[in-house]
């Protein structure tokens, strides 16, 4: 077999032999892959299934909010409660009832202080000795003494000095029976309650003696008379409910509601009323099921079409349908109390993140669809949402600075979104409701950019998935593990670095996940830090202690690095998506330099070749099969001296063609097509990096050392040449890496 085509008229090639398919490797998932696959999209759909339709569940009846699926008419005449009528008319019993009044005692005692002090105020207005016929004494007076009443004033004059003691005594007198005897109730003003204090002073006084008098009093007194409010207010309740109700007549024929009218408070009171209220909600569960099946259909054609490698991961399609039915269950939960905080564009930012916009594109449209037919979110809301949504999918960038400015923009394309809604559907409303329900989709839309930034650490932990930016993080040249590695191992790492630039090529060969590729690369053989000098490209030249080891002990060696490599992994919280090209990259392929080295000593018959393999498992993904193929690819081009590129070609169509009919990618979805690909991009990055140099003559002693002054030599060239380094033309090609 080889990696190319036969001539399709000499039926060979020149240089290669012809290729005899034998395992066919389709993109959708075999064996126990399938097995895990199809549970999670069957588990999967039941649950988003199970999250649209649980409002409809849990209340057969119609709501307030729901769309009349019908239009629905009055069978016969029934006379129902006219509920607003009704309530006018205990709205109107309530407010006619009279308050429940009480006396309050306690009162009095404020009111005696007071007239002591009023009384006071006339001894001192006459201590004082001012003239009260003079106007201008008077006002001098009250504006040194502010709290002097005109009536204290008056009576200063008007009582002698040697009568003070009689007046006193008859004023309290009065006073006394006053309390005893009237009911003060409240009023707006005091000098109502005059005339009646009046009644009670003596027949004796003047008219203005009594006048004053009854003043004097008057301000000293509080009323008595309050009003029990929780009395009241259960005498109102009990006379509102004493009401009886009133009814109206609904003649059969009658238009109740519309068919996909909205319904409100009252016409789902009427449905009740007239026994129409219940509904049979299996055809609606039934068509929304159809409706799902529709758009994941939908969703499932389009990742097909632009990106099948999400759509047959398990991985991916478990982290598709946990973020819908997250969204769903948030729409059926809150979806008609707080609609703005239903996390749609949440998911459409996850979805970017992971998958990149063209699938978060196909798969948050038919999310949309599905709740708008549910009937989950109010429109003007759904609008907005799906507006911060496209925000989202279109603003992101993956730069991971750039997240922040993603979640204020989603915010405000949230708010701005539902303000045009708002007055296509609702018309004209009021300003300060609008402003406040804008303010909080502002700021739903960002605490949603802010739950999916924040759940995206779990989601890589759960799913063993990974973001463009942490892929980023990781690949730079100053992570620890790297750093480690570059210093304990310096000939894996630049092996490592080798590996990622060809795999990388084979990557976007096949649209694959570029920035993994390299991620698992470079990270693929940290296990050989723990014992760096059983791999040959550590050794520099050193003695190879494979050459003093069994061929059992030097496989525990090589195998161990592994295993080292998974602890490192833990230890440093790589995530599983870089971890599994540790183990992957190598499969089940057979350690065929120590299965050899034990042939020859017990003989063929005697060995089992399968204690010289790997443990796998074989490759999970096209990444993971790349990166196997550019880590034994470059393992085998470095080790040959000076080669053609038609000698790199035979030798990487050996190699690819050894691992395919070792069935190392059975489980990886690779095709022989891809294969193909994968070699060509393979010997393209290999003449890249391996172009033809300039051959300089070399001397006795093998090195070349720095060119003579040569006449007619400019003075740039001249420096150039002064500056060429010694070149070691005689170098020997390094043995085979035992890896």
């Amino acid at each position: 077999m080889a990696l190319t085509n036969a001539n399709p008229v000499t039926g060979a090639s020149p240089s290669h032999p012809v290729y005899h398919p034998e395992i066919h490797h389709d993109i959708f998932p075999t064996g126990s892959s399938f097995v895990n696959w199809l549970t999670m999209a069957t588990v999967g759909f039941l649950v988003l299934f199970l999250a649209v339709i649980s409002t409809y569940l849990v209340r057969p009846e119609l709501r307030a909010g729901d769309f009349a699926d019908a239009t629905i008419v009055a069978q016969k005449d029934t006379s129902i409660p006219d509920r607003v009528a009704t309530e006018l008319a205990r709205d109107r019993a309530m407010k006619g009832t009279f308050p429940i009044l009480t006396i309050d005692r306690t009162r009095d005692n404020p009111s005696s202080e007071r007239l002591e002090k009023n009384l006071a105020d006339i001894k001192f207005v006459r201590q004082s000795g001012i003239v009260t016929t003079d106007p201008s004494a008077i006002q001098t007076l009250k504006a040194q003494h502010h709290e002097l009443s005109d009536a204290a004033i008056f009576l200063a004059a008007a009582v002698p000095a040697e009568e003070d003691e009689a007046y006193v005594a008859s004023i309290k007198a009065a006073f006394t029976k006053l309390l005893a005897t009237h009911k003060r109730y409240p009023q707006d003003e005091k000098s109502e309650w005059e005339p009646v204090i009046a009644e009670y002073l003596p027949e004796a006084w003047t008219f203005g003696k009594k006048q004053k008098s009854a003043q004097l009093i008057a301000a000293a007194l509080e009323s008595n008379v309050l009003i029990n409010e929780e009395a009241t207010k259960i005498l109102a309740a009990d006379k509102a409910a004493h009401v009886e109700p009133m009814f109206r007549m609904i003649k059969k024929g009658t238009t109740v509601v519309r068919l996909n009218q909205r319904l409100n408070t009252n016409d789902v009171a009427i449905l009740k009323d007239l026994g129409l209220a219940q509904t049979n909600r299996w055809p609606m569960i039934l068509g929304l099921g159809i409706s799902l099946l529709a758009a994941i259909a939908l969703a499932a054609g389009v990742l097909y079409t632009f990106d099948a490698r999400h759509l047959f991961q398990t991985q991916s399609i478990g982290l598709m349908y946990v973020v819908a039915i997250t969204v769903t269950a948030a729409a059926s939960l809150i979806g008609e109390r707080y609609p703005p905080f239903v996390p749609l564009p949440a998911a459409a930012l996850v979805w970017t993140i992971f998958f990149g916009r063209k699938v978060s594109l196909s798969l948050i449209v038919p999310l949309i669809a599905i709740i708008a037919v549910s009937q989950l979110i109010e429109p003007r809301h759904l609008i907005a949402l799906s507006i911060a949504a496209a925000a989202a999918i279109f603003g992101y960038t993956k730069n991971r600075n750039s997240l922040v400015l993603t979640g204020f923009v989603m915010g405000m394309t949230q708010a701005l979104g539902f303000v045009l809604s708002s007055f296509v559907f609702a018309g004209a409303e009021s300003w300060t409701h609008l402003g406040r329900m804008t303010s909080f989709e502002l700021f739903a839309g960002v605490v949603s950019a802010m739950l999916a930034i924040g759940s995206l650490p779990f989601l890589e932990s759960i799913f063993g998935l990974v973001t463009p930016s942490r892929l980023a993080e990781l690949t730079d040249a100053e992570q620890p593990l790297l750093r480690q590695l570059e210093e304990h191992a310096p000939g894996t790492y630049q092996h490592s670095l080798a590996v990622a630039n060809l795999a990388e090529g084979g990557a976007r060969a096949l649209a694959c996940d570029v920035n993994l590729v390299r991620a698992g690369a470079l990270y693929h053989d940290i296990g050989k830090m723990a014992r760096p000098k059983y791999f040959i490209e550590n050794q520099l030249g050193a003695k190879n202690p494979h050459d003093s080891m069994t061929p059992e002990e030097s496989r525990e060696r090589v195998l161990a690095h592994v295993t080292d490599g998974i602890d490192f992994a833990d230890k440093h919280r790589l995530p599983k998506a870089v971890q599994d090209f540790i183990p992957m990259h190598q499969g089940t392929s057979l350690m065929a330099y120590f299965y050899h080295k034990a042939c020859l000593r017990d003989g063929a018959e005697n060995v089992d070749p399968k204690f010289y393999r790997y443990p796998g498992p074989k490759p999970q993904s096209k990444e993971t099969a790349i990166v196997m193929l550019a880590d034994v690819s470059e393992a085998v081009t470095h080790s040959m001296h000076d080669p053609s590129q038609e000698e790199v070609e035979q030798a990487i169509d050996k190699v690819f063609q050894n691992r395919w009919e070792d069935g190392q990618f059975n489980e990886s979805s690779l095709t022989y097509q891809e294969l193909i690909k994968v070699k060509m991009a393979f010997v393209r990055v290999w003449r890249t990096l391996h172009h033809e140099r300039l051959k300089y003559p070399s001397t006795t002693t093998g090195r070349m050392a720095i060119a003579p002054e040569m006449g007619g030599k400019t003075a740039e060239n001249a420096e150039r040449s002064s500056t060429a380094a010694v070149i070691d033309l005689n170098e020997e090609p390094e043995p085979p890496c035992c890896s």
